[in-house]
């Protein structure tokens, strides 16, 4: 064998090796590294509750029917530090309907931030999603919100696996610190289950599999008078060497009441149920 090939195939070797070591040694999930400031991420996400189920409660009556909602996004996000961030809206299409009887065909409509650059931060530890250049119309504040919602939604990986290093194959148990009373607008998480599913070496770093399942209540999220309760079945691949979480799905069902208007503008009450899925891909955007 001549040195060159005996040196390549050690190198190879060394290679293997160094790979081998690291999907099977503890892997942290959660170290400060992430995405310096200035990077560009391209982030499609979709959230999507087919038959749904309500109820309106009011005085005299009561009203049963089905819901289904998609909203699709196409974002392209400037970090910009620590929780700050300013979100160019490629893509934003939702439907709402609520429906008896046979399902209608689907009509999917943009909506009024597509085009809108938006500044995103997180001031007392809950997210925000504010127009810039202008002051948004009740219609945009909506979906605004709906906006921030989701996006703690796909913060609860991220709750959960702070401090936490682990093997390929482990499950373990989470315990957080639970509201103290009523916090408006807080996550209330319990029963949370993680496994470290694998950890696979990629030319991009390595990406670890995580598992996560469990349920969390919020009390007036996003200002609204309204409780929610939800469970959550999260599958995220993390890349380790940014802790970018470059696919993430998530399906549960979740269950809200709110006190509402009727037609005639009288107080009633509405129960949803919805199965819901979310799916999220991210990757760094090339300039």
């Amino acid at each position: 064998m001549n040195a060159p090939l005996c040196l390549l195939l050690l190198s190879l070797a060394s290679v293997h090796l160094i790979a081998a070591d690291r999907s099977g040694g503890p892997v942290d999930l959660s170290s400060p590294s992430s995405p310096r400031s200035g990077v560009l991420l391209r982030e499609k996400r979709e959230v999507r509750v087919q038959e749904g189920k309500g109820h309106m409660q009011m005085s005299k009556s009561a009203n049963d029917f089905f819901v289904r909602y998609v909203q699709r996004v196409n974002l392209v996000r400037r970090l910009l530090g620590t929780d700050t961030e300013e979100v160019q809206v490629r893509e934003m299409v939702c439907e709402l309907v609520n429906y008896n009887g046979p399902a209608p065909q689907p009509a999917e409509q943009a909506t009024p931030l597509v085009g809108k650059t938006l500044r995103v931060q997180k001031p007392g530890g809950r997210w925000k999603y504010a127009m810039i250049g202008g002051k948004p119309t009740a219609e945009q504040q909506k979906f605004l919100n709906d906006l921030a919602f989701t996006t703690l939604l796909l913060e609860i990986p991220d709750v959960c696996l702070t401090n936490q290093t682990h093997k390929a194959g482990e499950t373990w148990k989470i315990s957080l610190n639970e509201a103290k009373g009523r916090q408006y607008g807080a996550v209330v998480a319990k029963d949370i289950e993680c496994t470290l599913v694998s950890v696979d070496a990629r030319p991009d770093g390595a990406l670890a599999t995580v598992h996560l399942a469990g349920s969390f209540s919020m009390e007036r999220p996003m200002g609204y008078v309204s409780s929610i309760e939800a469970t959550f079945d999260v599958t995220l691949v993390r890349r380790l060497s940014d802790m970018l979480d470059v696919d993430t799905k998530i399906s549960g069902n979740l269950k809200n009441s709110s006190s509402v208007n009727d037609l005639d503008g009288k107080p009633a009450q509405l129960t949803l149920e919805l199965p819901y899925t979310l799916v999220r891909t991210q990757a760094v955007e090339r300039k």
